[in-house]
């Protein structure tokens, strides 16, 4: 049967949204039909502009009628592209069908399947389009036939994720629209899963579409055929490959045993030449010959050619577009690479660790070979503004309503070290402090944090005062394990007490002169907002010399396990402090609470424990045991279940659970 050619028109979104909008149009046009059967609005021939027909510019009244789905607004945002061309150039009958097509487009993606819109010219700048909506279609039963190595509700999430991608709120597949474009695009993602595994002669024949219920179900039949499937043989490594052969086989071992498939030979290609640059082999190069035509049965055999070439070290950097930071910045943080084996992930590391430290708004490195099986790094950047002022205020459980303020200079002196000061006033008092942090002290490995605060806050059943200097040096010993050591020297006041006797506060006017370990091992994915991996904590200090002696020591161990798109978190907190020398009583400020949003959230903050009438006195060992649910549901936002028991110990001597 002789097709009709329809014009397409230009699509100026981004690329994914011209891939959908060809097949759209496709699954509307691309039909053995007739245009004027298959899309009434279409007309049957082009009406090509001509002097004689040509109307007057101007603005373009657009009127419709028969919309009932959809505002007017909605359709006239659908079709603006086609009222701005009518009014820079002419209304004719093309210009007027073209109008009416993208607007039939519109009703079909939205799942009219029977919808058409005629085109009415009622005067020289007034066009009225004519709807006929339709019923809205919807899935019906969806039938597979002849597959065998996937099931039908693996194909289905095929078939009708086009759909389910735009239309991401609807849950249930009989609740989705039917757009035909969409289906034909399923049934070609049905064909390319078939081919990534390995059935590179499967064929998806067209789905075949039935309407039932006055057009407002659509059935859908797919015939597959599989064809069978083909696997990697044995690989071959010939040329200059240096490494074993059972070692290069374990660098594509996974790969190798999957099906066969164009994909998977790159990715071989891939895997083996980050196996050589990892190893110094800067220049290396791999290829991979592999033709499923070449073999009479299942196997397909594999041949890979490695020039490994020599191996290469690291030279120096070149950098371009520093402004503020000065030169030895960089030198520092590159300079320890200098005369190691190249190694991409090395790096990657430094990429990192630089735009973490917030100095750069971009960031390229460029390995480039230079005489002497050497490699130079040609560094490209801008520079981030280092100064920089922050302003907030909010509500807080606790707090009340707070307002804090800071600024921070992350390049101080141009040696790219950040200096904090930060305030913050809310109802329960006022704090501020100053920061200072060094991660590269004396361009070393270790990194040293300087903290000087001071607090007034009202607790429930008396206020305080405390100012104190808290220095922390710190050293990541591998990447996911990093060790510290702390001083800390305060100065603390208790007053205004509600608590009575006196005695339940311990000292109320003391210092505290302490020093300590801390380590940590992270092995989450993240972090910010964690979804797998381990995270545990320890620090253990001890106060001596000073009014007030004591050792304490505090713990934490989280795991967090991915279910599908959500995740359950478990978490174990304790600590304990024991007084030492003659210090009797521990100060109220330095015992443990518990209860809150952090802790055990079924009660206020530090509503758990011991208490005197309705004021918390705290304890000197608690614990914190917490599981949590987490559910995503659009963007950012989650919902999550959860659980929480913990306790506090008013004296270790005690038993039970406060």
């Amino acid at each position: 049967m002789k097709k009709t050619p329809m014009r397409l028109r230009p699509w100026n979104q981004a690329a994914w949204g011209g891939v959908l909008y060809f097949a759209l149009t496709a699954g509307v046009l691309a039909t053995d039909a007739p245009p004027e059967r298959e899309n009434p609005a279409a007309p049957a021939r082009m009406h090509a502009a001509s002097p004689a027909t040509a109307q007057p510019h101007g603005t373009l009244t657009v009127e419709f009628q028969g919309e009932k789905a959809f505002k007017e607004k909605r359709l006239r945002v659908e079709i603006s592209r086609q009222i701005k061309s009518i009014e820079e150039s002419q209304l004719d009958e093309a210009t007027a069908d073209d109008a009416s097509f993208f607007l039939t487009i519109f009703y079909r993606k939205q799942g009219y399947a029977k919808a058409a819109v005629r085109a009415v010219i009622r005067g020289p700048n007034r066009l009225q389009l004519v709807i006929e909506e339709g019923p809205l279609t919807k899935l019906g039963d969806v039938v597979f036939r002849g597959n065998a190595k996937f099931d039908s509700a693996t194909l289905l999430n095929y078939l009708s994720g086009p759909t389910r991608e735009r239309f991401p709120r609807v849950r249930k597949d009989q609740e989705l629209p039917f757009v035909k474009g969409d289906i034909d695009q399923g049934a070609d993602l049905i064909h390319r899963l078939y081919l990534a595994e390995g059935f590179l002669h499967a064929v998806v024949e067209p789905p075949v579409i039935s309407f039932r219920d006055g057009n407002a179900r659509a059935d859908i039949s797919v015939k597959i055929s599989e064809g069978r499937q083909y696997r990697f043989g044995a690989p071959a490594f010939s040329g200059t490959p240096i490494f074993s052969r059972e070692e290069l086989q374990g660098v594509i071992a996974k790969t190798l045993a999957q099906p066969w498939s164009p994909g998977r030979v790159t990715a071989m290609e891939r895997d083996l030449d980050a196996f050589y640059k990892k190893r110094g082999y800067f220049t290396a190069t791999v290829s991979a010959e592999s033709d499923p035509a070449t073999t009479e049965g299942e196997t397909v055999a594999i041949q890979f050619t490695i020039a490994a070439g020599p191996r290469y070290r690291f030279d120096g950097i070149v950098v371009r577009g520093l402004d503020q930071l000065r030169p030895s910045f960089l030198d520092h943080r590159f300079g320890r690479l200098s005369g190691k084996l190249y190694d991409p992930d090395e790096i990657d590391k430094k990429f990192r660790e630089m735009m973490q430290t917030g100095l750069f708004t971009s960031l390229r490195i460029n390995p480039q070979a230079v005489p002497g099986d050497l490699v130079r790094l040609d560094i490209d950047l801008e520079e981030a503004k280092p100064k920089e002022f922050g302003f907030a205020v909010g509500f807080e459980t606790f707090e009340g309503a707070y307002a804090s303020a800071s600024y921070t200079n992350r390049d101080l002196g141009g040696r790219g070290r950040p200096l904090t000061f930060a305030t913050k006033l809310s109802s329960r008092g006022y704090s501020g402090e100053v920061l200072y942090s060094d991660p590269w002290l004396l361009e070393s490995d270790y990194g040293l944090r300087l903290r000087l605060y001071a607090i007034t806050r009202d607790q429930d059943g008396y206020t305080k005062n405390e100012y104190g200097f808290h220095p922390t040096l710190s050293r990541n010993l591998t990447e996911h394990w990093e060790v510290s050591a702390f001083a800390l020297a305060k100065s603390v006041t208790v007053k205004d007490s509600k608590i009575m006797p006196l005695a339940l506060l311990g000292p109320t006017n003391y210092t505290v002169d302490s020093v300590g370990v801390a380590t940590t091992v992270d092995f989450r994915n993240s972090k910010v907002t964690p979804t797998r991996g381990v995270v545990a904590t320890g620090a253990f200090d001890a106060a001596l010399g000073g009014k007030v002696e004591f050792l304490r020591a505090t713990g934490r161990l989280s795991y967090y396990v991915p279910i599908g798109k959500t995740f359950l978190a478990f978490g174990a907190r304790g600590g304990v402090i024991l007084p030492s020398g003659g210090t009797g009583a521990l100060p109220i400020d330095e015992r443990f609470f518990n209860g809150g949003a952090t802790t055990v959230r079924s009660f206020a903050e530090r509503e758990l424990g011991p208490k005197q009438g309705r004021y918390p006195l705290g304890g000197d060992a608690f614990t914190i045991f917490n599981v949590e649910y987490t559910v995503p549901l659009a963007g950012d936002l989650q919902i999550a279940a959860f659980g929480d028991a913990g306790s506090v110990t008013p004296h270790l001597g005690d038993s039970g659970v406060s």
